[in-house]
């Protein structure tokens, strides 16, 4: 009886340790548990952090589509003359840099499709000016070229995704418009993260 009781007790005291150490790892867990969260919070404030000072560099830019190879990127500030009554001196110096996404003979332009070229402006002022006119800029249809705004990819998946989201809301006679990497409708800022429960309230 006496090996047994002090048995007992042996497994007794092997229980109360398992117990302590059970409690201990599940306070280091929640510590841990905690960090994360913080760092997850972290993570996302960076990430959109970097997201929007991408989008501001890029409020600069405008992305041309359709030029052939063959014309090269020395033809944009003759075509941007046609858009705006500006000479080429005085775009060559509000335009930074002029140059093709891509290398020539890459996998994105084996369907014989030009690659497209980006615009860098110096001044805001002047890429908006472009921006306003090529709606009606006789140019665009004569060359078969057509301008966009240059939206990173996340962006451009967003908006892919968005898009339907607002046609279907303007169908239902909502105020709905799509920006950068969301959408607004009614005023409520939407992103493509909250689709899935966009259209069940739509």
């Amino acid at each position: 009886m006496d090996e047994q009781t002090e048995l007992l007790k042996s497994f007794d005291r092997r229980i109360e340790a398992n117990t302590m150490a059970t409690k201990e790892n599940r306070e280091e867990i929640c510590v841990l548990q905690k960090k994360i969260d913080i760092l997850h919070r972290e993570n996302n404030l960076l990430k959109e952090a970097h997201a929007e000072q991408t989008r501001y560099k890029q409020r600069w830019n405008l992305r041309m589509i359709g030029l052939t190879e063959k014309d090269g990127e020395d033809i944009v500030l003759g075509i941007l003359t046609r858009v705006v009554p500006m000479s080429v001196e005085r775009l060559r110096d509000t335009v930074d840099t002029v140059h093709r996404l891509g290398r020539k003979g890459d996998a994105a332009t084996s369907n014989n499709t030009p690659r497209a070229i980006i615009i860098q402006f110096g001044m805001r002022v002047v890429r908006d000016e472009v921006w306003k006119k090529l709606k009606d800029a006789r140019v665009c249809k004569d060359m078969h070229i057509r301008f966009k705004q240059d939206f990173s990819k996340e962006d451009r998946e967003a908006r892919m995704k968005l898009w339907p989201l607002v046609q279907e809301a303007r169908k239902r006679g909502k105020r709905a418009f799509l920006k950068e990497g969301y959408a607004l409708i009614d005023n409520r800022r939407l992103t493509s993260v909250m689709e899935h429960h966009i259209r069940l309230e739509l």
